[in-house]
């Protein structure tokens, strides 16, 4: 049987499609695996064993013409015998139900939208433990008959290509070989009010420079960050700058896999670090991991936060802040996030 997945966006959430995935593939060896999402992350996919992706453009398929024309594009790697729907959004429920006209049946995923509105709103919130996304993943799965148990990580594999841009970046700013332990930081997230306050994230990496004499700092970012990132890396020649838009996902898998810990908001970085199995610290204030969006496998020693009455007010951080102090960023301290990396020393042996 061949099942097709469909996960167009975001990244993060694409990436932790790879749990499920991998549990899949070890149990069922004889049900190939067909997985449609954006192109550039084909590399999330890689050594998953009976695993195809069809990488697409999304811009290519723009109305009920182009939803038509996906859907011939995907059945050319058919027939397929189940569609799995990781999405539920309108263009992935579409494609579904056009396939379910051919007699192919399908289940899709359950976001809790009624759960996760009653976790953000303003009033009588109610917070309790929502399913993580990956085993909301895994539930589609279920339903459709296929139960597999959970693997222990890493859950995304770096390839070849991914070493070699990883080792030539190394090589571009003088590290040859490791030397002393790697921080990676990523102090940006998809929407502002997920982020730190700039001058926070500029005191962390002063502090982690004056409390770790061994440590370099690698600070991630996009092209129109780099800016931003120039002046957190103040002419240090222990601060080295990674940016996506110039490497690629294959180049900052392959430099994320080499680090020691990694800093970041709830963003995709710190949820990629926790699938490769490498210690994460993530900061969450707007969203909660209690919504199911938490680092995998690390959601208590992963994540940094404050309590506060009004937590959280966004699944996604795309709204405004109930108070209009962002007090549940400006109560993190950047010496909380040092105490929390001398912890993570402790249980992994970091130092």
């Amino acid at each position: 049987m061949n099942l097709l997945v469909l996960r167009f966006s975001a990244m993060g959430d694409v990436a932790l499609t790879t749990p499920a995935l991998i549990a899949i593939a070890a149990k069922y060896a004889n049900i190939q695996i067909t997985v449609v999402t954006r192109g550039n992350f084909s590399p999330f996919f890689y050594n998953i064993p009976n695993l195809n992706v069809l990488g697409i453009n999304l811009k290519k398929y723009k109305g009920i013409f182009g939803l038509w024309k996906m859907y011939r594009d995907i059945s050319k790697l058919g027939p397929f015998g189940y569609v799995i729907d990781l999405h539920g959004s309108l263009r992935s429920r579409l494609i579904s139900f056009i396939f379910r006209t051919k007699g192919v049946p399908y289940q899709k995923i359950i976001k809790g939208r009624r759960e996760k509105i009653a976790q953000t709103r303003r009033y009588n919130k109610k917070l309790k433990t929502l399913p993580h996304t990956v085993e909301r993943y895994l539930n589609v799965f279920r339903k459709a008959g296929f139960d597999a148990p959970l693997r222990k990580g890493p859950w995304l594999n770096v390839d070849g290509e991914s070493k070699i841009y990883a080792k030539e970046y190394f090589k571009s700013i003088g590290l040859d070989k490791k030397s002393g332990q790697w921080i990676g930081f990523a102090p940006f997230a998809g929407h502002a009010l997920k982020e730190w306050s700039f001058e926070k994230s500029r005191r962390l990496v002063e502090i982690i420079l004056d409390e770790f004499p061994e440590v370099s700092v690698f600070l991630f970012g996009g092209k129109d960050e780099a800016e931003k990132l120039n002046i957190l890396k103040n002419n240090s020649t222990r601060v080295h700058l990674v940016q996506g838009g110039n490497l690629g996902i294959r180049g900052e898998l392959g430099i994320m896999d080499r680090l020691d810990v990694m800093i970041g908001m709830d963003s995709s970085n710190v949820h990629i670090a926790a699938l490769l199995k490498k210690p994460v610290i993530g900061l969450y204030g707007t969203t909660h991991p209690m919504s199911g969006f938490g680092p995998f496998a690390q959601e208590d020693t992963g994540v940094l936060q404050v309590d506060l009455p009004c937590r959280p007010c966004s699944i996604y951080g795309n709204t405004k802040c109930f108070r209009g102090d962002h007090a549940c960023m400006e109560l993190i301290d950047p010496l909380d996030v040092v105490r929390r990396i001398r912890v993570l020393q402790n249980v992994n042996t970091l130092w």
